[in-house]
C-alpha cells in the first residue's frame, strides 16, 4: 500500500518543521556557568533560602546566589561578613533564568592591599596575612587581595613568624617598611 502524494509531502514537511524546532537555538541552550567576586555584603545561612549578596566587582551591583545550608555553614563558619570578600563559581538555575546556584564551595577572605606612600619617603605600606616564613633567609610569603607576594624582612622577625605559624596561628604584617640597601632586606619605619 503506497502513500498518496499529499500524505508523502504531509509527512515531509512534518520531518522538515521537527528539524528546524530542534536544530534551533531553544533547544540547544545550556546553563551558564560564571566565575564571580566581590564584597561580600550580606548573608542568610539559617533561612528558608539559603543565599549570600555581594557587590559584584566587575559591574558594581548587588548580586545574590544562592547555596545549600551545608555548603554555607562550611565556607562560612561563625565568621562576620565585615570586609570579607567571595569568589567563586556560580550556575543558572535554568538556560534562561536569572537565578544563580553557587557550584561547589565559594571561598572568602579578607582582602589585603599594598600601598606606596609619598616617594620622597621610600617606604612602601605592606598589609597582608603571611602563609610561609623562613627565619634564616627572612622571606616570607604573605596575601594580597588572594594572590601571594614576597617581601624579605630582618630574619629575626621571620623566625618570630614561623614559629607562630608552625602553632597554626593567623600572622599578619602590617606596617611601613623601607628598603635598607646595607643589609638586603625591608625594616620596619
Amino acid at each position: 500500500m503506497s502513500l498518496m502524494p499529499s500524505k508523502q509531502l504531509f509527512l515531509i514537511c512534518r520531518l522538515f518543521l521537527l528539524f528546524v524546532l530542534f536544530s534551533s537555538d531553544q533547544f540547544a541552550r545550556e546553563r551558564k556557568v560564571i566565575r564571580f567576586s566581590g564584597e561580600l555584603m550580606h548573608w542568610d545561612a539559617a533561612g528558608p533560602e539559603p543565599q549570600f549578596r555581594f557587590l559584584d566587582s566587575t559591574s558594581l551591583r548587588e548580586k545574590t546566589i544562592y547555596c545549600d545550608a551545608e555548603t554555607m555553614r562550611l565556607a562560612l563558619g561563625n565568621q562576620s561578613f565585615e570586609k570579607h570578600h567571595i569568589e567563586g563559581k556560580a550556575t543558572q538555575l535554568n538556560p534562561t533564568s536569572d537565578i544563580w546556584l553557587c557550584v561547589g564551595r565559594p571561598h572568602i577572605f579578607q582582602k589585603y592591599h599594598v600601598s606606596v606612600s609619598s616617594p620622597a619617603s621610600q617606604s612602601k605600606r605592606i598589609q597582608g596575612q603571611v602563609i610561609e616564613s623562613d627565619g634564616e633567609t627572612g622571606q616570607i610569603v604573605y596575601l594580597v587581595r588572594g594572590k601571594r607576594s614576597y617581601l624579605t624582612i630582618e630574619p629575626a622577625l621571620a623566625k618570630e613568624m614561623a614559629e607562630a605559624l608552625s602553632k597554626m596561628q593567623t600572622v599578619e604584617i602590617n606596617g611601613d617598611y623601607r628598603y635598607d640597601r646595607i643589609k638586603r632586606y625591608y625594616t620596619k619605619d
